[in-house]
């Protein structure tokens, strides 16, 4: 998946980032570790790929009081769950800010939200439907 969002990201840096009337244009960097762009002028297949998910969890990831990070899609909208053992203002705002950043990065996807106390239950006990993307590893 790697070498796939690699390829992408060279081949779209060698190409022109103009648009035309009705073609979009966006892209996301992920700390600094993952880079996704797409253009075209259809709603591209890329933002409900793999590769979103992974950048979700490389992003998500970076705070380190997110326990879990889980996401469904439904009806046009991606529902993405945040598990956060230590749910204080300054982490809340920290998970915020990071979904203001993927909200303005990817404005062709409907984000629904949903920030949770951990408490230490396992990942299925916010949304059985939902799939984990990421899972913090205790040391």
């Amino acid at each position: 998946m790697l070498i796939e969002v690699g390829v992408l990201s060279l081949a779209l840096a060698a190409s022109s980032q103009r648009c035309g009337v009705g073609q979009r244009v966006f892209s996301l960097t992920s700390g600094g570790n993952i880079t996704i762009a797409a253009t075209g002028l259809k709603e591209p297949s890329l933002l409900y790929s793999a590769s979103l998910e992974d950048a979700l969890a490389l992003d998500f990831g970076l705070i380190s009081d997110i326990r879990h990070v889980l996401v469904e899609r439904a009806n046009h909208n991606l529902l993405v769950w945040i598990a956060l053992d230590n749910p204080t203002k300054e982490n809340r705002e920290k998970v915020f800010q990071k979904q203001f950043d993927l909200i303005e990065g990817f404005p062709e996807i409907s984000f629904d939200f949903n920030l949770v106390s951990s408490g230490n239950r396992p990942h299925n006990a916010f949304a059985t439907d939902a799939k984990l993307i990421y899972s913090r590893k205790d040391k």
